[in-house]
């Protein structure tokens, strides 16, 4: 029968498997099997795991164990992400440059830990400020923060804002080992629950990409590499027309970041002539190139005809980055300064006839309620006959179908083959992604704040926790585990320990870890914590 035995000898105390053997009625003999090392060289609560395991391998119930040792649980809390954001803050160096913040400005409070609760709950379940502050004893790891603290960090963040975005993109560059050759830029806009505007202030009203009519907006320009990583961001009031963010973008690629050759890419908004003349010999972009969508309906008419004319266009296979073999229509045309080049896609003119037929329908339904159509006529290719009667402009109709499937792109890029001018354009989807991560996942908008500081700091600390998923996404596609947002939001999730109390003992049991959530840890270069701790070894883990 095999059992564990302390052996003591004059070097020290040993764990030692042995067996017992009785044979021929003579007194039983120990049988060393396997020795363990020194009692030592284990902890408590690693002798204490191992009997567990024991006890469970002899088909005992871990919850009859813990009955029988007096235990009760004292609290659940999340480890998770207090554990990922430090590590990750810590890589981007948010902690020296919370620590040099405190000392400068002689704040007594630890900037870095209100940091850390926000972008916990940013990535976990975002709340109001007040709610960060009511529920932050959800997790473990974070020292408790006072809710005047969380709004100050807004305000610092703030003003550090431009520092925190070179931060984040140079330490970019050292991540992932690379030089900025192409730029993806664009505009979107995050709506207050409010309609009241102030004036000389960030919140107004404007045209709003989310459709909310009427409510104050502030504008938000955004730039990020060919793998989403931030370079930097801008915004403006409500009401800024979206066509001129692009000269403070050139602006501050060239004389803020002093990034040389850049392609920038861009969408229709962002064409005109005045920033086109951006890219010219004298202007500000002038080493610059761009390639952005050009309006072809807007076109002369001569370009027009010929780019909606397919015997002018060519089919040919093209490999994308991922290895991707597709094919590419396309042709090209020479308008004013710049090249065009125009592309059909069978799937594309399958959708915008959709589209077309879709509003042709809504139409009719409309001119059985003229008092509904007001200002959508021209949208819904309706004109009016008279100062209450509307009817369908077929004119109209004909001439959208004539663009059915047709995409034209604008570009000065004249050292690019076509195939990859379309392959860059194409990779646009990707801010557009990114623009998703705001609004949907880290809930950007609505705002709840009033100042501009406050709004300041709530666009940047959403930044940062845009920064940090996306490179939780960049290491776990790397080593070919799931990196999709829910993914990393419901592992993190998972990682939970139960605070209890075992004989008057106060430790911390862990959540198992699944397959994923290990592999997860092992991305990150980060140990699993034990099953069992006390208090100072979950403290020294966290930190």
């Amino acid at each position: 029968m095999a059992y564990l035995y302390e052996e003591k000898k004059k070097s020290g105390r040993y764990l030692v498997i042995c067996e017992s053997n009785r044979v021929g009625g003579k007194s039983p003999k120990r049988k060393r099997l396997y020795r363990l090392g020194k009692v030592e060289d284990y902890s408590s609560e690693e002798l204490q795991r191992i009997a567990k395991q024991l006890y469970v391998l002899g088909g005992g119930r871990l919850e009859d164990l813990l009955k029988k040792d007096g235990t009760k649980e004292l609290g659940r809390y999340n480890y998770g992400f207090p554990l990922v954001c430090r590590h990750l803050l810590q890589e981007y160096r948010f902690d020296e440059l919370c620590n040099r913040i405190r000392k400068k400005h002689r704040i007594r409070f630890e900037i870095f830990e209100a940091l850390l609760l926000m972008v916990c709950d940013r990535l976990n379940d975002p709340l109001s400020k007040l709610g960060t502050h009511t529920y932050q004893e959800e997790y473990v790891g974070v020292q408790g923060v006072e809710l005047q603290y969380l709004y100050r960090t807004l305000d610092k963040l703030s003003d550090y804002s431009s520092t925190i975005q070179h931060q984040i993109y140079e330490t970019n560059k050292t991540l992932f080992n690379y030089e900025l050759d192409v730029v993806f830029f664009d505009v979107t806009t995050f709506y207050f629950d409010s309609h009241v505007e102030t004036s000389d202030t960030l919140r107004r009203i404007g045209y709003s990409k989310d459709g909310k009519i009427g409510k104050t907006q502030i504008v938000f320009a955004l730039l990020v590499d060919h793998q989403r990583n931030p370079v930097a961001y801008r915004s403006y009031a409500g009401g800024y027309f979206e066509g001129h963010t692009l000269n403070d973008a050139v602006t501050t690629l060239r004389r803020e970041y002093c990034v040389g050759k850049v392609i920038i890419v861009g969408d229709r908004g962002m064409l005109s002539k005045k920033n086109l003349e951006l890219f010219n010999e004298t202007g500000v972009g002038s080493q610059y190139q761009f390639i952005v969508g050009e309006r072809l309906k807007s076109m002369s008419r001569g370009a027009k005809d010929y780019l909606v004319d397919l015997k002018h266009y060519t089919t040919v296979q093209w490999k994308t980055e991922e290895e991707e073999e597709i094919p590419l229509t396309y042709c090209t045309y020479r308008y004013h300064d710049h090249l065009v080049i125009g592309t059909y896609s069978q799937k594309r003119a399958q959708h915008d006839r959709y589209e077309r037929e879709r509003r042709i329908k809504k139409a009719e339904q409309m001119l059985l309620h003229p008092e509904e159509i007001q200002r959508k006529a021209g949208r819904y290719f309706l004109k009016r006959t008279s100062d209450t009667t509307y009817e369908l402009d077929k004119q109209r109709i004909e001439e959208a179908a004539r663009y059915d499937g047709f995409l034209a792109i604008a570009t000065n890029a004249s050292e690019l083959r076509p195939e990859e001018v379309i392959e860059r354009y194409k990779d646009l989807y990707k801010i557009e992604q990114s623009f998703r991560t705001f609004k949907s996942y880290l809930e950007t908008r609505p705002m709840f704040h009033w100042t501009d500081s406050r709004i300041q700091g709530h666009l940047c600390m959403c930044y940062i926790s845009y920064c940090l998923l996306n490179r939780l996404h960049q290491l776990l596609k790397l080593n070919n585990v799931p990196s999709s947002e829910n993914t990393i939001r419901k592992i993190l999730s998972k990682m939970q320990l139960s605070k209890i109390d075992q004989n008057g003992n106060t430790l911390y049991l862990r959540s198992a870890l699944d397959d994923i959530t290990v592999k997860f840890l092992k991305c990150m270069k980060l140990q699993s914590l034990p099953d069992m701790c006390t208090q100072e070894r979950l403290e020294a883990y966290l930190k």
